[in-house]
C-alpha cells in the first residue's frame, strides 16, 4: 500500500532529517545492512514528507498528488520538468500516471520523451516534461477517444497516422497522440512516416519548422485531407530542410504564400526545391534548395515559370 505522505512544518521535517542523519553516521558502523537499509527509508520517508510539505507551504493541494502536479506544470509553462520534481511534488511514484490522466481527462498538452519528435522541435530526456499551453484543451478527449480507436485498428502505422490526422483536420494535435497512434516506442519510424505523408505524397500537414511558426514544440496540423501536391520522393536531411525554411522566413520565395494565408479556396503547402534537379546530381544542402508554394513548385517543374536572380538564395 502506498504511504501517504505527512504534512508538517518545513522547519519541523529538516530538524528531524537532521537528527536521522546524525544518529545514522554515528551508528552506521555498527549496524547491519539490513538495519541500514531500514533507517535510510525511514530517512527517504522523511525526505519524501518534506518534499511534498514545501509545495504544500506554496500553495500546492494539501491531499491530492495529481493537483499538485497539475499546480506545478501549469505554473512552469514551456519549462521542461523532470520527472524528479514530479516525485517531490507530488509525494508519489506514480506520478507519470497522473501526468497521464491530466492530458486524457483535463486536456492539458504535456509532451514528454516518450514521443521525442526532432522534426517537430521536441527533443527531450526519457523522464522530462513539457506542457505547451496553461489552458486544457477542450478537445483533446475526443482526440483521445480517437486515438485510442486507431490504435487497435490492423493496418500499417503509416495508415494509421493519415486517419487519426484526417479525424482531426485543421486541429493541432501533439506528438504524444501521434506516438501513442503508431504504437511505437521510439521517435523516429512516427516521425519518419509523417514526413513523409507530407513531403512524398503531399498531404499538408505543417509544424513549427516546415511552414507555421505559430505552433509550439510536439505540434502538427493537417490543414486538408486532399493532396495537395504530387507525390514525389525526397529525402532532404530534417536539420537542412530547418535551415532552409528558417532562412527563406517560412514563405514562398517566388510570391511571399504563407501557410497562414492557407484555405480550402488557396489549398497549397510549402515545399523545398532543388536548384539543380536531384536526379541530375543536385545536393541537398541549403545552397541548392529554397521554399516555393505547391503553386510556383508545380509551375516551376511544368515550365511556365522561371526563378528570377532575385529570388536565389
Amino acid at each position: 500500500m502506498t504511504r501517504k505522505p505527512k504534512v508538517l512544518a518545513v522547519e519541523v521535517l529538516t530538524k528531524e532529517i537532521d537528527e536521522k542523519l546524525k544518529h545514522f553516521s554515528i551508528s552506521a558502523s555498527k549496524l547491519s545492512l539490513r538495519e541500514k537499509v531500514l533507517r535510510l527509508v525511514d530517512i527517504r520517508r522523511s525526505v519524501n514528507d518534506l518534499g511534498v510539505s514545501v509545495a504544500v507551504e506554496d500553495g500546492l493541494s494539501r491531499t491530492a498528488a495529481r493537483d499538485r502536479i497539475e499546480s506545478y506544470i501549469v505554473r512552469h509553462v514551456s519549462v521542461i520538468i523532470d520527472g524528479e520534481e514530479l516525485a517531490v511534488v507530488s509525494g508519489i511514484s506514480e506520478y507519470a500516471r497522473r501526468v497521464r490522466e491530466l492530458r486524457t481527462e483535463k486536456g492539458y498538452r504535456i509532451v514528454s520523451g516518450a514521443s521525442n519528435d526532432a522534426d517537430s522541435g521536441l527533443n527531450l530526456k526519457p523522464d522530462q516534461y513539457l506542457l505547451l499551453a496553461p489552458e486544457p484543451d477542450l478537445d483533446s478527449a475526443r482526440r483521445w477517444l480517437i486515438a485510442n480507436r486507431i490504435r487497435r485498428e490492423d493496418g500499417s502505422i503509416q495508415n494509421r497516422l493519415l486517419e487519426f490526422f484526417k479525424a482531426n483536420v485543421g486541429k493541432v494535435v501533439t506528438t504524444e497522440e501521434l506516438s501513442y497512434v503508431a504504437k511505437t516506442k521510439g521517435g523516429d519510424s512516427f516521425t519518419r512516416r509523417i514526413r513523409e505523408l507530407r513531403t512524398e505524397h503531399g498531404y499538408a500537414i505543417a509544424t513549427i519548422f516546415t511552414g507555421r511558426p505559430d505552433l509550439a514544440m510536439g505540434e502538427y496540423i493537417m490543414l486538408s485531407t486532399d493532396r495537395v501536391a504530387k507525390e514525389h520522393d525526397r529525402h532532404i536531411p530534417m536539420d537542412v530542410q530547418r535551415e532552409v525554411y528558417e532562412r527563406d522566413k517560412n514563405t514562398c520565395r517566388l510570391d511571399g504564400w504563407s501557410m497562414e494565408k492557407w484555405s480550402k479556396e488557396d489549398p497549397r503547402i510549402l515545399e523545398l526545391h532543388h536548384l539543380k534537379a536531384h536526379v541530375k546530381g543536385g545536393e541537398n544542402i541549403a545552397k541548392n534548395l529554397l521554399v516555393l508554394c505547391s503553386r510556383c513548385h508545380d509551375d516551376i517543374h511544368a515550365n511556365r515559370r522561371t526563378i528570377p536572380p532575385e529570388a536565389l538564395p
